[in-house]
């Protein structure tokens, strides 16, 4: 024998549609009244013909009365269809209970009523769809869009306390709470979260808790472009996978259960594993799995503590302000660096001989080497952040150990010059004589690499190739080198470069710091006025150096392969600047006096407009 509950409001649509499809099965059919049900056998398949809330008050019964169900596509059974696979066709429903294989599934209950999709505390943005395809571009973006229209910009944590059946605490802050029964219940889930567990007697619970808009923004912009790619756990949420969970707050919980939104003091999720004897629907993918009870505990990177109190009750800012206990760590390495160690002392020394020996030998491995070895950007890295911080202990110690070692450099280089008979301006030290503000931009770029890598440990490894970029050693030893030769213009054009790649650092170092949350803009306002004004400073002079390398390369450009009076000009190159020192090579099928080298002169200063001091090479072309 074979029953049948159906909704008393659905009672004309039961006897049209469904008993005549029914007509070859011997079966009994009762209107649902939640307190009177027929007195069934145990062991009787039981088809419902229910909407979600009929179906959530009947199941606890039919768990107890260990009645198969088999559950047919009632208009208003929407979360309980998806969950169990339900087809929407009312002939394919009734196949696949007529036909399928029982199947014992584990029901998730929230405050003792059961859930089929999810719970959602707060604000998770509604990702708990439990579709099982992932939504195309278009629908992404369409629901983006939709999350930003519905107060994206008034997003706030509040406080929790989630407890587990192993009795683990975590009293943290959050934007919301999503907990289902399987990871493959949650569109938010699926995107994050790598577990394959089914039916195994667990419930996941997700907890959001951003520092930032622009870290929620950055996760909701890799969910529209990256689509179901991502399987990865961002920095700012939670994942616990426990038997049972309770969750408390000190404020009345509103949350919303399978659609219905409820409030509650608390809420007390548990798992009844195998417990409801199921005929699936032909969409439901259920795996047969012993219960499990060994938890998975991920909020290493929830806020609690201090930056749970930070948090609690304040409109999340743009950019993640950083608790001491987010980077106490950090900030115990950076005041080791702005300390002038032994160790530093001597790496200064050592790469400061290395470079000027790299510098005479005109060696770019060599001087790179140097760069490698110099620790330089230890106590620049210090300074940016004492000046974010406005910490005077850290910014004295920066300075005296900056000061301390470029005392060394330039000491060095001049001993060394002092040491070495040569005098002559390698290709190597001219490179490092004529700064720009594309040398600003080295520095600047260099600076933000440079914190960053600092502020994250996993990118440390990437310091070396940052002292390559920004090269603070060479400029120093070539200032060096101008003190040994007694020589102004060579130290004062090196020592600029220098200063340019200082000031570049600490800007960007601080700007960096900044955007990371280690210290408020209240604070850093005035370090980065300061830097700002240095890097201004030091702007006129590169912003000189920039227009005249502008103004060769047009000279160049525009000598280059011409052909003037019969001749080819070739190699053009700019030695210096006002009047213009022209070096060319001079491409000509026969041999030139001097009368053709003074019109090829006389030609080129026509086309340039201005006078030019030439030197040319003839190579005869046969």
């Amino acid at each position: 024998m074979m029953g049948l509950l159906f909704d008393p409001a659905e009672e004309t649509e039961v006897q049209n549609t469904l008993l005549p499809l029914l007509a070859d099965h011997p079966l009994q059919a009762f209107p649902y009244r939640c307190n009177i049900l027929p007195d069934w056998p145990e062991g009787t398949t039981v088809l419902t013909y229910l909407d979600d809330d009929q179906f959530a008050e009947f199941a606890p019964e039919a768990v107890a009365r260990q009645w198969p169900i088999g559950l047919l596509p009632h208009p208003g059974l929407i979360q309980a269809r998806r969950s169990f696979g339900v087809t929407r066709k009312l002939e394919q429903a009734l196949e696949d209970a007529l036909k399928g294989q029982e199947q014992c599934v584990d029901l998730l209950y929230c405050n003792q009523r059961p859930v089929f999709n999810a719970v959602v505390i707060g604000k998770a943005f509604s990702l708990s769809n439990a579709s099982g395809q992932v939504p195309g571009f278009r629908t992404r973006f369409q629901y983006f869009l939709r999350i930003l229209q519905s107060g994206f910009s008034a997003l706030r944590l509040d406080p929790y306390t989630l407890t587990t059946s192993k009795d683990k605490s975590l009293a943290t802050a959050a934007l919301g709470i999503v907990m289902v029964k399987e990871s493959g219940a949650s569109l938010l889930f699926r995107k994050v979260v790598d577990d394959a567990g089914s039916n195994d007697g667990m419930l996941h619970a997700l907890i959001l808790a951003p520092r930032s808009r622009m870290e929620m923004l950055r996760f909701l912009l890799a969910t529209l472009f990256l689509g179901s790619q991502r399987k990865k756990l961002p920095p700012f949420m939670g994942h616990i996978k426990t038997t049972a969970l309770k969750v408390t707050s000190p404020q009345p919980l509103d949350y919303w259960c399978d659609s219905v939104w409820i409030s509650a003091r608390q809420l007390e999720l548990t798992i009844a594993p195998k417990a409801l004897r199921l005929l699936p629907g032909r969409h439901l993918n259920v795996r047969e799995e012993a219960p499990q009870t060994k938890e998975i505990y991920k909020a290493q990177s929830l806020p609690v503590g201090e930056s749970r109190i930070a948090l609690t009750g304040q409109h999340l800012p743009w950019l993640h302000r950083a608790s001491t206990e987010d980077f106490k760590e950090l900030y115990l390495a950076l005041r080791d660096n702005a300390r002038p160690s032994s160790t530093y002392l001597t790496l200064m020394v050592l790469s400061t001989l290395l470079a000027t020996l790299g510098l005479f030998a005109n060696s770019a491995p060599v001087i790179i080497g140097a760069m490698i070895l110099a620790p330089l950007m230890g106590p620049i890295i210090s300074l940016a952040m004492a000046l974010v911080r406005q910490d005077r202990n850290l910014l004295t110690d920066s300075l005296k150990t900056l000061s301390l070692g470029l005392l060394l450099a330039l000491s060095g280089g001049a001993a060394m010059t002092w040491v070495i008979p040569l005098h002559s301006v390698t290709g190597e030290i001219a490179a490092r004589l004529n700064p720009t503000l594309l040398d600003l931009g080295v520095a600047v770029i260099s600076g933000i690499a440079g914190a960053y890598a600092h502020a994250r440990e996993e990118v440390a490894r990437s310091l070396a190739g940052v002292a390559i970029a920004v090269a603070l050693v060479p400029p120093l030893a070539v200032s060096g080198i101008g003190i040994g030769w007694g020589e102004w213009p060579v130290f004062r054009d090196a020592f600029l470069l220098f200063l340019t790649n200082l000031f570049g650092i600490v800007l960007a170092g601080n700007l960096t710091f900044l955007l990371l949350g280690f210290g408020p803009f209240r604070l850093a306002r005035r370090g980065l006025l300061t830097a700002l004004a240095l890097v201004g400073v030091v702007s006129l002079p590169l912003g000189v150096g920039f227009t005249r390398m502008v103004e060769q390369n047009a000279i160049v450009r525009a000598l280059e392969g011409q052909v003037i009076a019969g001749v080819i000009l070739r190699e053009a190159l700019v030695l210096s600047g006002d009047p213009v020192h022209l070096s060319v090579r001079l491409l000509s099928s026969r041999t030139l006096d001097n009368t053709d080298v003074e019109r090829v002169k006389q030609a080129i200063e026509s086309r340039l407009g201005r006078p030019v001091r030439l030197e040319a090479t003839l190579a005869i072309m046969r």
